[in-house]
């Protein structure tokens, strides 16, 4: 398989051999030789041992060796995923070609347990991030995943699921805990056999991650910086002054209202003085940057010997932001990471392993809402910065005024501001103070295994043990400041100022503040006593038995977040050819009443290797196939929201008098649910099948997964079987489930022509979702959910814009608000001649069912170009923001450049203007929905990798510079909304350069 030539190659550097060989009176051969893989690439890592003497080499990264043995000793070469090869001393050749072992020898880390490749039950991809890094660089671990795993949806959703928990070393923790550089290896673990053993907590799948540990017998020492750029992909487009006030009296005419502006004060707006008459963008270069900066570096360090192995990494990470004023030029973020993994052979039956993490982060930003003011605020509503040269000399009030401010800017600006708007966005930036945010999260775990093969053997017991601990808190300048509503002259542009017309007050206090501190701890422990055993060469067993809790605290509640379970795995296959697996676990939480906090969890899965068997075994066409199924039932608390949902719950309500509003006010208590004592767990109950094969000489290798899983018995009040007095007192049952059914698939095609090495990689994903028991009483069917999907949106269809009042007239009476010519005519459902809730009707579906990803990559020599696509299909989403639906005095963004008008009626794509607040037009229908159908140009990298012939004598081993841009361009009809951020940061396109080196 494609993936076992190109893991092999980093895997074989962390084994750990030892070679005993024994002196003899001999004539001494010196050998100098290079191995390569099947593909013609040097491979680094192989062991070189003999059968006499003490010598040992291993392969550098040119796949070169030197060794001395005596004469006619025999080599053995060996190295994972390769067959192991043996030569005489006396014959050999300049360079050797190892090929790979059917079945792969790469090992695979899971829940619990470490085992070879083609053991691994299906429904699982495995990453090995060190085989393309270097070509694909992520800092992040969700940049690394993404379009490289069939069935991951985004981050952590799998096959639709979505919450699917990260878990790094075996213990439950988050993607930013750890960066792509401290990663051996990702499991994303999506059937339910796969998860079961992590009991309740894993319900929605599992993305395992293993943090790389040291190397026996030789030192390793890399280190990576990157350096690069970040351009915001859109940003909003709102009108200005001039034509905002032009547009907003068409609105109010067309409520029938006198114009607000007149010609005279549009027309200064749009040429006079800008600071008499503002057209304030807060999007412009004045105050945000064309791009903004990042930097990382990252150092590892790795050895040891074969009692004890060492591994640390220390990252550091920096970034800044757009804003290019005041307080806006000081905004970064830092985040340094170190890890510390420590393996420690205690004796021949006791090893022990200890992981130390810390992440220290600050993030400091100017005080107020930057973002959210751009994209309210008027253009024309105030000028933030007021010149004092405007002021004339002989006003000594207005410039003592002036220069009795804290707070004049460069020494030549006031703040302005109003009396109903004394936020200013600039002012903030300039004078309101800072925010730090800062958090420190410590991690440490320890894992000790002991064999107990004198008890039994293949017995071993081991335990595992976390302490994480996380805090953060605010650390704050808070000023205040004053602002300025300045008194224009009637005939020339010079202001005076005047007290009565000054807002707030300047204040300094120069405390530093802290607050929002915040603490969360995390402890677990998990035991297990593990049995794996193999008779007679061909039946092997393995088994665990296994104990987990974990309890997370966070500071102001009192409810911990706890899980605990005990589990079963009991696995057979006979000659790695045939395979059965049964996991199980017994799950308790505490969301459930007593009596129902327990349930069982079972899973079955079996695998046939149908390239084992002799109609194929001597297959050229055929290298390795693989077919597996597991099915189960899963029971969970995942989808339970809160605690205490079995009892009773009253709560604080309103107030009452009484003797006729005379006697004292009195706070009522009311009901918020009723009790439900048989309250139990959902349960996910799947059947899943996959197909995995290498063909043609591995040139092609594939994983395919079938799905079908329900969520079962989710918890709903069932407001359909009671009356409408009785709707406080309803209680939570188990009724409601989803069903999602579908594929995923992996395809990789890997192929050499001369120099050129070529590598095409794809994966896909169809989710559908479907409802199939839902607690609904719609009067109409097609209203119902059941039967739809779980994401559907439903909403008015629209009819175009009603044309003229006759048209209003002959028309279904729409309930939402008074309608006019310009509005929005929606079509009718039922029939009843009137529009209204009734009418809504499924018109799409958040999600899309179909996702993809298709990378590719070319090298030439030392040269390689890497290219990352990604899309999805079929899914819509709803412009339902205050950049789109606008009415009242609302800023007015681009879009309303479309609007309906008697002049434009035949062509318009947007509804009338109105200074009123329109619940007609802005309500959820298909006039605002939209395709998010989308091709994602993600990721473009060319790497170089200096040879080793220029580095021969030089102190660094092995280098490699690559320059790479990311999120580069979005191909979508609907590209500009897709990409378009309203009220916060800006989406980014990232152009990166760096360089990496190991000694």
């Amino acid at each position: 398989m494609k993936y076992i030539k190109i893991c092999v190659v980093f895997c074989a550097i962390v084994s750990c051999f030892t070679l005993k060989l024994k002196a003899q009176d001999v004539p001494q051969v010196n050998i100098t030789s290079v191995v390569y893989d099947d593909k013609g690439k040097p491979v680094s890592g192989v062991l070189v041992s003999g059968n006499e003497g003490k010598t040992v080499a291993y392969t550098d990264n040119a796949g070169k060796f030197s060794i001395t043995v005596p004469a006619n000793s025999v080599l053995v070469l060996t190295g994972k995923g390769f067959r192991i090869q043996t030569l005489r001393a006396t014959a050999i050749p300049a360079s050797i070609s190892l090929s790979v072992e059917n079945g792969s020898e790469e090992e695979v880390y899971l829940p619990f347990r470490k085992i070879q490749k083609q053991d691994v039950p299906g429904a699982i991809s495995i990453l090995n991030p060190d085989t393309y890094i270097d070509r694909d660089f992520n800092l992040n671990v969700e940049g690394g995943m993404n379009g490289r795993v069939a069935g991951l949806l985004w981050s952590n959703n799998i096959w639709g699921l979505e919450n699917a928990i990260v878990m790094i070393d075996g213990v439950r923790r988050e993607f930013n805990d750890i960066t792509l550089n401290e990663v051996e290896q990702i499991s994303v673990l999506k059937g339910v056999n796969a998860v079961a053993l992590y009991g309740s907590q894993a319900a929605k799948g599992i993305i395992f991650i293993t943090t790389k540990k040291g190397v026996a017998n030789g030192r390793k020492i890399g280190v990576r910086v990157n350096t690069g750029v970040a351009t915001p992909s859109e940003l909003p487009n709102y009108l200005n002054s001039a034509d905002y006030m032009t547009l907003y009296n068409e609105a109010r005419r067309n409520d029938g209202l006198a114009d607000l502006y007149s010609a005279t004060t549009i027309q200064n707006h749009r040429t006079g003085n800008t600071f008499r008459f503002p057209s304030v963008d807060y999007y412009s270069s004045q105050y945000l940057k064309k791009y903004q900066n990042f930097t990382n570096a990252n150092a590892e360090f790795s050895g040891g010997n074969s009692n004890a192995r060492f591994y640390s990494n220390v990252g550091w990470s920096n970034s800044t932001t757009l804003l290019n004023i005041g307080e806006g030029k000081n905004e970064n973020d830092n985040r340094l990471n170190v890890r510390g993994n420590v393996d420690l052979k205690l004796n021949d039956k006791i090893s022990s392993s200890v992981y130390v993490s810390a992440i220290f982060n600050e993030s400091r930003r100017a005080r107020g809402n930057y973002w959210g003011n751009a994209a309210s605020l008027l253009p024309n509503r105030f000028t933030p910065l007021i010149p004092i040269d405007l002021i004339s000399p002989n006003d000594k009030v207005s410039l003592g005024i002036a220069n009795a401010s804290r707070n004049l800017i460069d020494g030549k600006y006031l703040l302005g501001g109003l009396q109903s708007f004394q936020t200013n966005p600039i002012a903030d930036l300039y004078v309101a103070g800072y925010d730090i945010n800062i958090s420190r999260v410590f991690q440490v775990t320890n894992e000790i295994n002991a064999n107990l093969s004198s008890v039994l053997k293949g017995l071993s017991f081991h335990t595992l043990f976390n302490l994480d601990y996380a805090n953060s808190y605010l650390q704050s300048i808070n000023n205040t400041y004053a602002v300025y509503n300045p008194i224009w002259s009637a005939t020339a542009d010079s202001l005076s100022l005047s007290t009565s017309q000054r807002f707030g007050a300047d204040a300094r206090p120069g405390t530093q503040n802290i607050n929002n501190s915040a603490q969360r701890q995390n402890i677990g422990f998990s035991t297990w006593l593990s049995y794996d055993k193999t008779i007679n060469s061909n039946h092997n067993i393995s088994s665990k038995l296994l104990g987990y809790t974990s309890s997370t605290t966070v500071n102001d509640i009192y409810q911990p977040i706890t899980n605990s379970h005990l589990g079963l795995q009991v696995g057979y296959n006979y000659k790695h050819k045939y395979w059965a697996d049964f996991s199980g676990a017994y799950v308790n939480s505490t969301k459930l009443p007593d009596g129902n906090r327990t349930g069982f969890s079972l899973t079955m899965s079996v695998g046939w290797l149908v390239s084992g068997e002799n109609f194929l075994k001597n297959s050229k066409a055929v290298n390795y196939l693989k077919l597996s199924a597991s099915a189960g039932i899963l029971s969970t608390d995942l989808d339970i929201a809160d605690y205490y949902l079995y009892n009773d719950i009253y709560q604080r309500g309103g107030f009452f008098t009484w003797n006729d509003g005379v006697a004292g006010q009195n706070q009522t208590t009311t009901s918020r649910f009723g009790a439900s004592p048989n309250l139990s767990f959902p349960q996910r109950k799947e059947l899943n099948a996959t197909l995995e094969g290498a063909l043609f000489n591995n040139l092609l290798t594939f994983q395919t997964t079938y799905f079908r899983t329900q969520m079962a018995g989710l918890l709903t009040q069932r407001f359909s079987q009671y009356p409408n007095y009785f709707n406080s007192f309803i209680p939570f049952t188990n009724y409601n489930t989803n069903q999602r059914t579908g594929f995923d698939l992996m395809l990789n095609i890997d192929k050499k022509f001369g120099d050129v090495q070529l590598n095409v990689g794809a994966v896909a994903t169809y989710s559908q979702s479907k409802v199939i028991k839902r607690d609904e009483l719609f009067l109409d069917d097609y209203q119902n959910r059941t039967g739809k999907p779980a994401d559907a949106i439903f909403g008015l269809v629209n009819d175009g814009f009603f044309m003229d009042q006759n048209d209003i007239n002959s028309s279904p009476r729409q309930l939402f608000s008074e309608v006019k010519p310009g509005d929005i005519k929606y079509v009718d459902q039922n029939g009843d001649n009137v529009i209204d809730a009734r009418d809504e009707v499924m018109i799409g579906r958040f999600i899309a069912p179909f996702t993809y990803g298709i990378n590719f990559t070319v090298g030439y020599k030392n040269f390689s170009l890497f290219v990352l696509g990604t899309g999805n299909n079929g899914a819509n989403g709803i412009t339902n923001n205050n950049y789109y639906w606008v009415s009242g005095d609302l800023k007015y963004s681009e879009v309303v450049n479309n609007r309906w008008t008697e002049a434009t009626k035949a062509t318009a794509t947007y509804p009338r203007l109105s200074s009123q607040q329109n619940n007609n037009n802005f309500r959820n229908s298909d006039f605002w929905l939209y395709k998010t159908d989308r091709f994602n140009l993600s990721k473009v990298q060319l790497t170089y990798n200096f040879s080793n012939r220029i580095l021969r004598s030089a102190f660094v081993k092995d280098l490699v510079v690559y320059v790479s841009g990311a999120n580069l361009y979005t191909f979508s009809q609907n590209r500009k909304i897709l990409e378009l951020s309203v009220a916060s940061t800006p989406q980014f396109r990232n152009y990166n350069i760096g360089i990496r080196a190991k000694f």
